[in-house]
């Protein structure tokens, strides 16, 4: 048996890959040595339709073989067939379904021999998502023997914290996927968006929000908190956010406010708001709420190719309807296109024609709800 501290350090090893998927190795590696086995993989496999590894990490193998068993040996395999075919089994000693007979004359372990000596295996899998399994094996020489009682059971004990490991390092995985993906979509969007918690510090701020500090158009971080130049605009937002912070009952929730420019451009338009939901305790931060800083000179953002495929205009035409929805009238538009105002009166009609909109503030409109790409 191996000294207690060894197997104390193990499992340590094992949930700090929870945190570290570059730590599967070592974790490996430990495992081999307090259950004497030559070698070890830890794979993702995913049996939503063909089984395929969408991970496959491994220790003292070829890595020829590897690359031929992911690319369809793998299929062949008595074990990933059972563990397909029992996606709630915990533990598969490959003992259990293929007898040492049944091996010499398998197809895959004839393969298997050719590459590696190794003949005696025990897989623990976690099922953290539908149709998704992902574990450790471990692989032991023909020289050494099977896997015995004593060593199943050390390899059940291994599991049964590398099983809880996969399950938190899945949730932490896909928490930071979607947060990724969340704050992707935050960055895409024109306007500036500040999320604040519970004592009114900014948590979170989208690329707009960080291109608007840097601007200097009187709107600042102060001690982690969001702050307004002007002394009459902040007393109002910190009002607002205190309504949020303070959970007062508001209708609707939150408020919103003008905002001076030191430039003299037209004001800020800004919205606070809480954010609903229950929060989890076990977490560093906690979100409130919202200030969302829309600059009403912002330009319009659809780009031409979009106006072309929603609408069937021609690049012409895309940019006329582009220029119209950045605020400008008719006749200016033309000027700034370089075409007369003739043209342009003949290319808006037809706009109107293809849009289904009958007047400038009607396209406007519209233009306005058309859906950007948020890249």
């Amino acid at each position: 048996m191996p000294h207690s501290d060894t197997l104390l350090k193990l499992v340590d090893d094992i949930y700090e890959a929870a945190l570290d998927e570059s730590l599967w190795p070592k974790v490996m590696r430990g495992m081999m040595a307090v259950t004497n086995s030559q070698g070890a993989t830890f794979c993702i496999l995913d049996s939503s339709a063909e089984p395929h590894f969408d991970r496959m990490v491994t220790e003292n193998f070829d890595p020829t073989m590897i690359r031929e068993y992911v690319d369809g040996v793998a299929l062949t395999d008595p074990t990933i067939q059972a563990i397909a075919a029992n996606p709630d089994r915990k533990i598969f000693h490959d003992s259990a379904y293929v007898s040492e007979s049944e091996k010499d004359r398998n197809a895959y372990y004839d393969w298997h021999r050719t590459y590696s000596d190794t003949r005696h295996r025990i897989a623990g899998m976690a099922h953290p998502a539908p149709f998704l399994q992902s574990g450790v094996t471990l692989h032991r020489a023909r020289r050494v023997g099977d896997f015995d009682s004593d060593a199943q059971r050390m390899a059940a004990v291994l599991f049964r914290h590398v099983e809880r490991c996969l399950d938190t390092g899945f949730r932490l995985g896909t928490l930071g996927n979607v947060n990724a993906g969340v704050l992707s979509l935050l960055d895409g969007n024109a306007d500036a968006v500040f999320l604040f918690d519970s004592r009114g510090r900014v948590i979170v701020a989208n690329r707009a929000a960080s291109e608007l500090l840097e601007a200097g158009e009187g709107v600042k971080l102060q001690e982690g908190c969001l702050v307004l130049q002007r002394p009459s605009d902040n007393a109002v937002l910190q009002r607002l956010i205190g309504y949020v912070v303070d959970g007062a009952q508001t209708d609707p929730p939150g408020g919103v406010m003008p905002a001076l420019r030191p430039s003299g451009k037209r004001a800020f338009a800004i919205a606070v708001s809480p954010l609903p939901g229950n929060a989890a305790s076990l977490a560093a931060v906690h979100p409130a709420g919202c200030v969302v800083i829309t600059d009403p000179d912002r330009a319009f953002t659809v780009s031409l190719e979009h106006l072309r495929t929603l609408y069937d205009l021609t690049p012409s035409e895309a940019r006329l309807a582009q220029a119209l929805g950045n605020g400008a009238e008719l006749k200016s538009a033309a000027t700034q296109l370089g075409i007369s105002y003739a043209t342009a009166r003949a290319q808006l009609s037809s706009v109107f024609r293809k849009t289904q909109t009958r007047r400038q503030g009607e396209l406007v409109k519209l233009l306005m709800t058309t859906p950007r790409a948020l890249a």
